[in-house]
């Protein structure tokens, strides 16, 4: 479902298109005749699809038409009443607060959208006038706000609203809504003047916007309802009106997809950042990306001007530029319903916080941990090619870019630059560890596609080289702590920011960034995998007991004429089967372990060279064993064999080659780049 929030209702739409002569938004003709009975319709501008995940979710605009009623005196008082929205589902309404308010507006008569009535100055053609008293008014005086409010004529006739008696000053037409007087679900906008529009044809508009709400948590499809509340000397007739302002949507997905079936090899060094998995962020519906404004609406407030087509120009790079994202109603193109921005108003601001702007466009972040030492970490960028023409701008090809953090404002919008190039030709940058020694990265969307479902997927890459051997781990890094198989199951991913990433409290719904989310539930995956230069064999029968012996021998034939790396390392031996003599009376090797259930292993054998064969015999590693023994050597292509005599070689001998395991118990790892007859030959 498309979020049309800021939709003009189709009066305005009419008097946009200049269709409809003899219907006026919020001015009064010469010589109309005067309606006997003053009636208001509120309808919702649009009920937007909202994010499961969030917790400042923008709904669709209240828009409150009226016609009809009797002609006010020139010169007398204009009545007001305090307007009260209740959202229904909401547990609070989390728009910014600003001063003693918040970003939550009421608009009269579209002021500033620029529908020609025929009466310049005024009405849609006022300029937006913000009424910076009657948010503290509680107790309502007849023209005791906003520097007073009475009717006055223009000097063409027309009725307008002014701020003195006999004046032709427009009065105020902008008023800001005060959270929670009735409760955390509540925004009231107090002392709004009524003055009818008495005349046929011409229509009063009080538009409410930039009501946010936390969604976080709640089941798609559940439905928000604004219930209207009048009150004060004179009443719009809306009381007690419903309307659906906004339904929960899906959840977006994300995912982590490997790129490659055989996994990297620890002891073949990889200098270059080299493409190791794909995260893909998909979208829950058409308009869950968004961009932190309309791209255009920074520089030029004319729907459909191109002006805005600049770099980075969807993220409001430039805070001396004004924003422009101030058409009450306004479809900007149609990109009004992907920006995590509402109705921009810079007269409402404290510092670079203004009423309706977001922080940043919609977030993605990618969280990976127990990174291994001497692995780096890179990520892409941007999101994969093609990228639009201009990235920021108009363009509807979905795309993002990575930033500095998850919370770092668009102040100043500058993507990280990318310091290499990955393997699949994007920029990369390496990640650092942050205090907690997890590896965060964090996109921004800038450009979106309002018509269809985003897919955004960022590659990830490993580089690494391999350490100064030993007996033990000759390749010992990037392995540390790895899991067997080798796969690192350490990536999660979800929109940002989230309380995770410290930047807010979950429960403080009343502040925070714009826009924000839970976690829920994140997407967890490996984002590579790295086996250990290993062979696993397995020899079925040793002893040395009771009169026998057992030779085990080993052959590290990493050297060949197929360019293998050569390799050297030592093999640890862990045996399965029963001691001749009772624990207690063993005798015991220096260095070596003494093999029973449950395992355990021992490094007693000698370290074995390329191109040369090394061996031990059981009596002197493995005193009174009988059993299997399962040798890995921290080599790749090692092949055994083992031979069984009595002692002295007088009436027994038994050979046979060990046997090679597979890398299904996480042991061993398979050639790389040779044939299969290269590999049965080893």
């Amino acid at each position: 479902m498309a979020d049309f929030r800021r939709w003009f209702t189709v009066l305005a739409v009419l008097a946009v298109m200049a269709v409809a002569a003899s219907a006026q938004v919020g001015v009064a003709l010469p010589g109309g005749s005067a309606n006997s009975a003053f009636a208001c319709n509120a309808t919702a501008a649009g009920t937007p699809q909202l994010r499961p995940e969030g917790f400042t979710e923008l709904v669709g605009d209240i828009l409150i038409s009226c016609s009809g009623g009797q002609n006010l005196q020139v010169g007398a008082a204009i009545p007001t009443t305090n307007l009260t929205v209740y959202v229904t589902n909401a547990s609070a309404i989390t728009s910014r607060l600003i001063g003693s308010g918040s970003e939550a507006l009421l608009i009269i008569d579209e002021a500033g959208s620029g529908i020609n009535t025929g009466a310049p100055g005024y009405g849609p053609q006022a300029p937006q006038t913000l009424c910076t008293t009657s948010v503290q008014q509680t107790v309502v005086t007849p023209g005791g706000t906003c520097s007073g409010l009475y009717v006055g004529m223009s000097a063409t006739g027309y009725e307008i609203a002014v701020t003195a008696p006999g004046g032709t000053t427009p009065s105020a037409n902008v008023y800001q809504g005060k959270i929670g007087d009735f409760g955390a679900n509540s925004v009231t906008f107090y002392a709004v003047p009524v003055m009818p529009p008495a005349t046929t044809g011409v229509s009063r508009t009080y538009r409410i916007t930039n009501i946010r709400v936390p969604v976080a948590g709640l089941s798609a499809s559940t439905s928000f309802q604004a219930v209207l509340s009048t009150n004060g000397p004179t009443s719009l007739p809306v009381a007690g009106t419903a309307i659906n302002i906004g339904v929960v949507g899906n959840l977006s997905k994300a995912a982590v997809k490997t790129v490659s079936t055989l996994p990297f090899q620890q002891c073949v060094p990889q200098p270059k950042p080299t493409l190791t998995s794909t995260l893909t962020f998909t979208e829950g519906f058409a308009t869950a990306f968004k961009t932190r404004v309309v791209p255009g609406g920074i520089v030029n407030a004319i729907p459909g001007n191109a002006s805005g087509n600049s770099l980075y120009a969807a993220e409001a790079n430039n805070l001396a530029t004004p924003y422009n994202q101030n058409i009450p109603g306004g479809l900007y193109g149609g990109f009004a319903q992907n920006s995590e921005s509402g109705f921009i108003y810079p007269a409402l601001a404290t510092g670079n916080t203004v009423a309706g702007l977001a922080d940043y466009g919609t977030r993605l972040k990618a969280v990976f941990t127990n990174v291994p030492a001497g692995l780096s970490l890179y990520v892409s960028t941007t999101s994969a090619a093609p990228a639009p023409a201009v990235v920021g701008g108009t363009s509807q090809a979905s795309y993002a870019v990575l930033v500095s953090g998850e919370a770092t404002a668009d102040t100043t919008f500058a993507p990280v630059a990318a310091t290499s190039t990955g393997s699949d030709g994007l920029g990369a940058v390496a990640l650092t560890p942050n205090s907690s020694g997890a590896y965060v990265a964090v996109w921004e969307v800038t450009n979106s596609n309002p018509s269809g479902p985003d897919v955004l997927a960022f590659s990830v890459y490993v580089a690494y080289t391999p350490q100064s051997s030993s007996a033990t781990a000759p390749y010992g890094t990037p392995i540390t702590g790895l899991p067997p198989g080798g796969a690192l199951n350490n990536v999660q991913l979800s929109l940002a920011p989230e309380p995770g990433g410290g930047t807010f409290t979950a429960a403080n719904l009343s502040s925070g960034p714009i826009p924000r989310f839970i976690l829920s539930p994140p997407a967890t995956g490996p984002f590579t995998s790295i086996t250990l230069c290993q062979t696993s064999l397995l020899y079925p029968f040793i002893t040395g007991a009771s009169g026998f012996d057992t030779g085990i021998a080993v052959a590290n034939t990493s050297m060949d004429p197929f360019k293998t790396v050569t390799q050297t390392g030592s093999c640890t031996l862990y045996g399965y089967g029963l001691n001749a003599t009772p624990a207690a009376i063993q005798p015991v090797v220096p260095g070596c372990d003494q093999i029973s259930n449950p395992i355990s292993g021992t490094n007693c054998f000698p370290v074995v060279q390329p191109g040369t064969v090394g061996s031990v015999q059981a009596s002197a590693v493995l005193t009174n064993f009988t059993g299997y023994v399962i040798a890995i050597c921290n080599f790749q292509y090692a092949h055994g064999y083992a031979a069984l005599t009595d002692l002295g070689l007088r009436n027994l001998w038994s050979s046979y080659l060990a046997l090679e395991l597979g890398t299904t118990a996480g042991f061993g790892s398979p050639r790389v780049g040779v044939s299969s007859i290269e590999e049965l030959i080893h």
